[in-house]
């Protein structure tokens, strides 16, 4: 079998990606940390596991964790050489611009990512959950912005990250951007994102996948267990249909004593056009029992099981397919 862990292109970027990711959306956020000091600690350490497993993809945002990610990320690499890592972050999530999608707004965060980061470039710099495409794609707008901070070194892909598959659709089309991040539409409850996958290739667009757990609800937890975990670490809240779509995965696994966390994990990292998966990890803990999930072997006939028991499960709620702005129905 091809080697799961072997370095990926992100499209035509060329950047060479791990085909394994860390999103900081849930970096320190831990039931058991009762100050930031310690959330800080955690995440670090967390970070840093990361890239002594040799995973290089980090995925930040200003507005993550309260404002907290863009500087843990920053303190975790003051002692690693910035070209090991691949460092991506957003526009249009600054908790003071929430949602500009003007160039002026993503001109001013990335100057404040870069100087909160403590790094004089940005990877791939993704404009992250816009309501409508126009004003993204306008003369003054976000894109426009990125591409002069492309020419100038400060910035070397562009991207979009958001669920609405007709955004990201009307991105890989357009021939402005380098990458796309579509979260939560390719795993074990819905692949609603293949055909993204398709068309991405098709324009030579790197695809970043994020989660393959569907926020915790695949990893081998009970589902139960993760909605309480989420609740009192201030997470969003899950929807009912994924999580009793989860639920029966979870038994079925179960009852077959198969794992569910490595084919949860492996049958993302299974499709090759995808170059990064982004998983979500709290604690270093966390990036360990995912590797060992992407290198444990899985019996043949496990695969050909759940290939089988899927479509009989209850449907998932709806993905990105079903979204008018960023986001699907509730």
């Amino acid at each position: 079998m091809t080697d799961l862990l072997a370095k990926r292109t992100l499209g035509r970027s060329r950047i060479s990606v791990s085909p394994i990711g860390i999103g900081t959306g849930s970096l320190g956020a831990d039931p058991s940390v009762t100050g930031p000091v310690e959330a800080d600690e955690l995440a670090v350490a967390t970070l840093r596991t990361a890239f002594g497993a040799g995973l290089n993809y980090i995925d930040t945002a200003p507005g993550y964790r309260g404002g907290a990610s863009d500087r843990r990320v920053g303190l975790a690499l003051r002692e690693i050489p910035r070209d090991r890592v691949v460092l991506a972050t957003k526009v249009g999530s600054h908790p003071d611009r929430p949602g500009d999608m003007t160039g002026a707004a993503a001109l001013w965060t990335i100057e404040q990512s870069l100087e909160v980061i403590g790094t004089g470039f940005i990877d791939v710099a993704l404009v992250h959950d816009p309501s409508a495409m126009d004003t993204v794609l306008e003369a003054g707008g976000a894109v426009a912005a990125l591409e002069r901070l492309k020419e100038e070194g400060k910035v070397r892909a562009i991207g979009l990250g958001v669920q609405n598959h007709e955004f990201l659709r009307v991105a890989i089309e357009s021939g402005r951007f380098d990458v796309i991040q579509s979260p939560y539409d390719y795993n074990l409850l819905r692949t609603t994102a293949e055909h993204l996958v398709d068309l991405a290739a098709g324009h030579g667009l790197g695809v970043v996948n994020a989660s393959p757990f569907l926020a915790g609800l695949l990893s081998g937890v009970d589902p139960d267990e993760i909605v309480a975990i989420r609740a009192a670490t201030g997470m969003w809240e899950l929807r009912a249909q994924d999580v009793h779509r989860a639920r029966r995965v979870w038994q079925w696994a179960r009852d077959r004593d198969a794992d569910l966390r490595a084919l949860a994990m492996q049958f993302c990292l299974r499709e090759q056009r995808i170059a990064t998966t982004l998983i979500g990890p709290r604690r270093p803990s966390d990036v360990v029992e995912d590797i060992a999930a992407a290198t444990k072997p899985v019996p043949d006939e496990d695969w050909d099981a759940l290939a089988d028991a899927l479509p009989t499960f209850p449907a998932s709620a709806p993905g990105g397919e079903a979204a008018v702005g960023p986001y699907p129905p509730g």
